[in-house]
């Protein structure tokens, strides 16, 4: 009977194990979906572990994040709720709530959760925090503050090509064309690839008079698909021959 008893015990444990294990699998086959960008099919691995998982952080940004990618804002609002509500000290759901606000073109709101983010986060993931909380007060029409964001992004990580090219930005706005090609040159070294700073470089060069170096740009640009520079191509660079 006691050996019985242990068999049935080691049974039990056997199968939990297993469930565990199928269980953990489906997490990981969620996240790889995630990342290869196919988002529903992640939401559907996602949300079957969540049944038997409801708390996992893990599981919640990744299916917030789903969501957030697939446009589906009602499924991210009411998932970032849940995983507000379970993890208070969290700074990522709360990151996650200043994203989508700022979607939804409420920016006073979405500030007010990238500071919260700000004030509970740790040293690498405040940079994105300050970077997003920068264009929301961009947006709201406080350049000033935009610009301190960016400053400050750029004091934690001098490598952010991100930082530098919204710097610009404010800076272009701000009618300091000289620094904002200063601030486009560093973000195009750190990333060649970034063709919004190479139209926005464009466009400092343009206003300035450089014509030459702003349709370099524009013309960079176009290759990539920037319908903004193409535009500028064909009405500021001789009907779209490069010089």
């Amino acid at each position: 009977m006691k050996a019985l008893r242990i068999a049935t015990v080691f049974a039990l444990i056997l199968t939990s194990y297993a469930t565990f294990a199928q269980s953990k699998g489906t997490l990981e086959t969620g996240l790889q979906k995630l990342e290869a960008k196919d988002y529903l099919g992640a939401i559907d691995n996602l949300s079957t572990y969540l049944k038997e998982q409801p708390t996992d952080s893990t599981a919640l940004s990744g299916i917030i994040r789903a969501y957030m990618f697939s446009d589906n804002q009602k499924e991210a609002q009411r998932y970032i709720d849940i995983a507000i509500k379970e993890h208070p000290s969290n700074a990522e759901f709360f990151y996650r709530r200043g994203l989508l606000n700022n979607i939804r073109g409420q920016f006073r709101k979405a500030i007010a959760d990238f500071d919260k983010a700000y004030s509970i986060s740790g040293g690498g993931t405040k940079v994105n925090i300050l970077i997003n909380r920068g264009i929301s007060h961009l947006r709201d029409e406080t350049p000033e503050k935009a610009l301190a964001d960016f400053e400050e992004a750029l004091t934690i990580n001098p490598r952010s090509s991100s930082a530098y090219s919204y710097r610009g930005f404010v800076n272009h706005r701000q009618g300091n064309y000289a620094d904002a090609i200063a601030d486009f040159n560093k973000a195009i070294d750190l990333d060649p690839e970034n063709m919004m700073s190479h139209y926005n470089r464009g466009m400092a060069y343009h206003r300035i008079g450089d014509k030459t170096k702003a349709c370099a740009d524009f013309h960079k640009a176009c290759s990539k698909g920037n319908m903004n520079a193409c535009k500028m191509i064909v009405s500021e660079c001789s009907g779209g021959r490069q010089e």
